[in-house]
């Protein structure tokens, strides 16, 4: 199975493409909005908006097209990668040895992690197609042609805020619910609901193709509180599908746990369940290493003044990486508009505030801070 930072460097990529072309976005819609500055005739202000408009955003849809194709050849590669890791699980070793897979089973897996990565891939290009590029430029416009009609605010003041939220919100998927979200976090997202779906299924099919009759679901510490009751547990495949589904269920000794509707391996879920054999195979923690990571846990933190699981500290932990990416894609958003020091000079502020925050729910926690996820295509640093 892939680590933790197998998968963020392979996705590092990924992102940054992502945020060049967000860079492109923005860096037009602050062409656009100083040009707008220099025009006083509402009708005339629009109607070269709109003309100028057209133009941007095919150029902003080239931009995204490409970098999604892109995205997608290394969407294949990395999958792949997982299905390679499946092969080398040791709980299959001994069997593949006396009973390795025939062509047909491995042609098998191979389809599978073909088939998730087309998926993944389509997904990605409907993401890539509901990415509201039109709705974000024409609002940019609409509200600086406002603040020149209104004159109010200083026309700086109100470009200074259009580009400070651009570069809060990003490139946005829109959908059909009125649900939406950044591009990046639903892309990111749907790479790691393939990984974990490929690691699943493939230790599911290599199993079922050497008989075992159960699953283990994976164990590490600081698990979520709906999925932490059962992972390092064995359940038989019966019982497996009723636990997938929502329903009650036990496992091999007997213990019942009522249903939840999260399934493993989905909806962010970090746990995946392996294949086991009940003859054969050994779990890879006791009970008591199990409980154990559910009181070091509940033991948790304070932070604040207040105190967290582990679990809930990992979360304030990704909650402020993405309060630092956005502070940090609003500061180059500053750079891309005329390099207005005043506001990068602001957002450094609040990023330095942010950070010094995230290391110290780090220290707190005993957690590894991940300094990856706090960076931002373009983004530099400046004194305050």
């Amino acid at each position: 199975m892939l680590t933790e930072k197998q998968l963020e460097t392979a996705i590092a990529q990924i992102m940054a493409r992502l945020g060049e072309v967000n860079q492109v976005l923005i860096k037009k819609i602050a062409v656009q909005i100083k040009r707008i500055k220099q025009l006083n005739t509402t009708s005339i202000n629009r109607i070269i908006a709109m003309v100028d408009m057209g133009a941007d955003i095919q150029g902003i849809d080239r931009a995204l097209a490409t970098a999604t194709a892109l995205n997608i050849r290394d969407i294949y590669a990395i999958y792949q990668m997982a299905l390679n890791e499946s092969y080398t699980d040791q709980r299959f070793a001994a069997a593949l040895k006396t009973r390795p897979l025939t062509m047909a089973q491995s042609e098998r897996l191979t389809l599978l992690a073909q088939n998730v990565a087309t998926q993944t891939a389509t997904a990605m290009y409907n993401l890539s197609n509901t990415t509201a590029i039109m709705p974000a430029y024409r609002n940019a416009v609409d509200r600086a042609i406002t603040a020149v009609s209104m004159g109010g605010m200083s026309y700086n003041e109100a470009a200074r805020d259009i580009i400070r939220d651009l570069g809060y919100s990003g490139l946005q998927v829109y959908y059909e619910s009125g649900y939406h979200r950044r591009l990046d976090t639903a892309v990111r997202q749907n790479i790691i609901d393939g990984v974990n779906q490929i690691n699943q299924n493939a230790s599911l099919a290599i199993g079922e193709a050497l008989g075992y009759d159960a699953v283990e679901i994976s164990a590490h510490a600081n698990s979520a509180p709906d999925h932490e009751p059962v992972q390092g547990r064995v359940f038989l495949l019966s019982e497996f599908e009723k636990m997938q589904s929502g329903l009650s269920f036990q496992d091999v000794d007997g213990n019942t746990y009522e249903g939840f509707p999260r399934a493993i391996g989905e909806w962010n879920c970090m746990h995946i369940a392996m294949s086991f054999d009940t003859k054969t195979s050994i779990r890879r923690f006791t009970d008591e290493q199990l409980q154990e990571f559910k009181d070091n846990n509940a033991k948790g933190c304070d932070v604040g003044g207040k105190h967290y699981t582990i679990y809930e500290a990992r979360q304030l932990m990704r909650q402020l990486e993405t309060k630092v990416r956005r502070e940090k894609d609003a500061a180059v958003a500053a750079k891309l508009n005329g390099n207005d020091m005043d506001e990068r000079r602001a957002r450094q502020r609040v990023i330095n505030a942010l950070s010094a925050k995230y290391y110290a729910v780090a220290q707190a926690a005993g957690l590894t801070p991940r300094g990856q996820r706090l960076s931002v295509e373009g983004f530099r640093a400046v004194s305050v």
